[in-house]
């Protein structure tokens, strides 16, 4: 074989590679705020399809979708997003969709879906979801819990954002993100709803480290180290 058909062909399959990457690629948890859902050294595959065609993130962030479908984030969704702050990457879980209201009290979550009370109320009852009446009608309390690993640390009282929030509607194209581990997550109650075009990925698929008792022993519960954490009971 020629050395010019040689190097058609790796120019081929590089090319191919990159627009597979440009749709589907692997990423490695290196944090904890996913705890327990997914694990520091877990590995996450995600796409760039369901939620949109996001310009590919290769060695820059460019914030804009190819091709828009935001009907395609439902809640729940665990989503790779760029902080609105700075240019890294984050992974949270999508709890609440645009015109959606939420708020939180003690560490508990309150979500009213889309503003509307009796919808609320409705699903509430169909998933079994524990649903309570406070001002602006029915909520659901603390609903991710009831089928994620939603943690809390009852030894950790600050940062305030991660005790009580005050309600908000969330705006039109925008997305409220949280982290599973609740007590040790920087998410949107610290950054704010984040906007459509911040979001680039959506998870499919997780491949999980092994679950060893030494493992499982070693793992990080917060950061001892932040200014604002005060160990003691809410």
């Amino acid at each position: 074989m020629g050395w010019k058909k040689r190097v058609k062909i790796y120019g081929v399959v590089g090319m191919g590679l990159l627009l597979l990457l440009s749709v589907v690629r692997p990423y490695r948890v290196s944090d904890i705020s996913m705890n327990y859902t997914l694990m520091d050294g877990d590995l996450v595959w995600v796409e760039n399809l369901t939620i949109g065609v996001h310009v590919p993130s290769f060695f820059f962030f460019e914030d804009r979708h190819l091709w828009s479908r935001e009907e395609g984030i439902r809640r729940g969704d665990l989503l790779v997003f760029r902080h609105p702050l700075d240019r890294r990457l984050y992974l949270k879980r999508c709890v609440a969709l645009p015109g959606d209201r939420i708020f939180q009290k003690n560490k508990n979550l309150f979500l009213q879906l889309r503003g509307d009370s009796e919808l609320t109320f409705i699903r509430g009852k169909q998933w079994g979801v524990e649903t309570v009446r406070r001002r602006g009608g029915w909520w659901l309390k603390t609903p991710y819990a009831h089928f994620y690993a939603v943690v809390h640390d009852p030894s950790v009282v600050g940062p305030r954002e991660l005790i009580d929030f005050p309600p908000i509607t969330v705006p039109p194209h925008r997305y409220f993100m949280m982290g599973d581990y609740r007590d040790n997550s920087t998410d949107s109650r610290f950054f704010g709803p984040v906007p459509y075009d911040y979001i680039y990925y959506r998870v499919f698929a997780v491949w999980q480290t092994l679950r060893s008792l030494d493992a499982l022993g070693s793992i990080r519960h917060y950061d001892e180290t932040h200014p604002l954490v005060i160990r003691e009971k809410y």
